[in-house]
C-alpha cells in the first residue's frame, strides 16, 4: 500500500476535468476582463483537484459497498483501477481520505468566498452536494438516473463560472456558463461510456444510470444531441464575442469526438458489448480531446489579444 497506489486511486486521468474548467474560467477572466491573479488560480485549481479526487474516492467506496464494482470487475471488464479491489486499500481509509479532501476543498472555497463574495460559497455548497450526493445515501444521484447530467453541469459550466468569478468578482456575466458547456458535455459522454460498460453490473444491483434509464438503444440520441450542443455553444460564444472567431478551428475536432462516441451509436445492445474496447477509449479519449480544445481556446485568445481584428 504505497504512495503510488494512493495516487492512482485518485483516478488522475479524470482530474483533467477540473483542470480544464478551472483554467478555462481563469482564461476567460483574462480575455474578457483583463483580470488574472496567479495565486487565486492555484488555490482554485488545487481545491477543485482535491474535490474531484475526493468525490472519486467516495464514489468508489459506495460502488464497492453496493456490489456494483465487484460484479463489474468479475465480468472481466475494467476501464480504470479501483482503489479497494485492485490496490487493496482499506475501505475505511478510502472513504476517510475522500472526505478529508472534500473538507479541504470546502475550506478553500470559504477562503475564495472572502475574496469574491457569496456566489462562490453558493457554488461550493452546490458542488459539494452534487459531489457527495452522487453516490452517498440518501441522494445517491448516480443510482437514480440523474447523476451524469448533474456531474456534467457541475464539472463544466459551474466550475468554469466559479473560476471566472473568483478572478473578476463578476457573477452576472453568462460567458463562462456558455463557454463551459463543452467541458460539461465531454463529462457526460465519458459517463455514458462507463455506464454502457457497467450496464450488467448496474442492472444486477438496481443502479439506475442514465444509460439504463434511457435504454441503450436510445443513448445515441443523447450522444448526437450532446455533440451538437457542444459545438453550437462554441458558435454562440464566438457570435457573442465570449471567444474569438478563430476559436471555431475547434470544429476540426468534431470527427474525433464522433469517432470516440461511435460505440454508443449502435442500436443493438449486443453490438455495443462487442465494442467494449472502443468504449474504454470513449472513457479515456475525451479527456485528451477536451485538453486539446482548451489549448486551442487559450491560444486563440492570446492571438486575438495580440492582433485584435481576429477577435471579431
Amino acid at each position: 500500500m504505497g504512495i503510488k497506489s494512493w495516487l492512482l486511486s485518485f483516478s488522475p486521468t479524470t482530474l483533467t476535468s477540473a483542470f480544464s474548467s478551472v483554467t478555462l474560467g481563469t482564461a476567460l477572466a483574462w480575455y474578457l476582463n483583463n483580470k488574472f491573479d496567479f495565486v487565486t488560480y492555484v488555490i482554485t485549481l488545487v481545491a477543485l483537484l482535491l474535490a474531484q479526487a475526493g468525490v472519486n474516492l467516495v464514489h468508489d467506496y459506495y460502488d464497492y459497498l453496493s456490489g456494483v464494482d465487484v460484479i463489474y470487475r468479475s465480468s472481466g471488464f475494467s476501464h480504470r483501477p479501483h482503489p479497494i479491489i485492485d490496490f487493496g486499500l482499506k475501505p475505511r481509509s478510502v472513504i476517510a481520505v475522500g472526505y478529508v479532501f472534500l473538507a479541504i476543498a470546502f475550506i478553500a472555497g470559504v477562503y475564495l468566498f472572502l475574496i469574491a463574495g457569496w456566489s462562490v460559497i453558493a457554488l461550493a455548497v452546490a458542488g459539494l452536494l452534487i459531489g457527495v450526493g452522487y453516490s452517498v445515501p440518501p441522494l445517491k444521484l448516480h443510482y437514480r438516473g440523474v447523476g451524469e447530467v448533474l456531474a456534467a453541469i457541475a464539472m463544466g459550466p459551474l466550475v468554469t463560472w466559479g473560476s471566472y468569478i473568483v478572478q473578476t468578482g463578476i457573477y452576472t456575466n453568462p460567458a463562462p456558463l456558455i463557454v463551459g458547456i463543452p467541458n460539461g458535455l465531454f463529462t457526460l459522454l465519458i459517463l455514458l461510456g462507463s455506464g454502457a460498460l457497467e450496464i450488467d453490473a448496474c442492472r444486477a444491483v438496481g443502479k439506475m444510470t442514465l444509460v439504463l434509464l434511457a435504454g441503450l438503444r436510445n443513448v445515441k440520441y443523447i450522444v448526437y444531441s450532446s455533440i451538437a450542443i457542444m459545438y453550437l455553444a462554441i458558435i454562440v460564444s464566438a457570435i457573442l464575442h465570449y471567444l474569438p472567431y478563430i476559436s471555431l478551428v475547434t470544429f476540426a475536432l468534431i470527427p474525433r469526438t464522433i469517432g470516440l462516441a461511435s460505440p454508443l451509436l449502435a442500436s443493438d445492445e449486443n453490438e455495443v458489448r462487442k465494442r467494449w474496447r472502443e468504449l474504454r477509449k470513449l472513457w479515456a479519449g475525451p479527456f485528451s480531446v477536451r485538453l486539446l480544445m482548451l489549448i486551442i481556446f487559450i491560444a486563440t485568445m492570446i492571438i486575438a489579444r495580440i492582433y485584435p481584428p481576429l477577435s471579431i
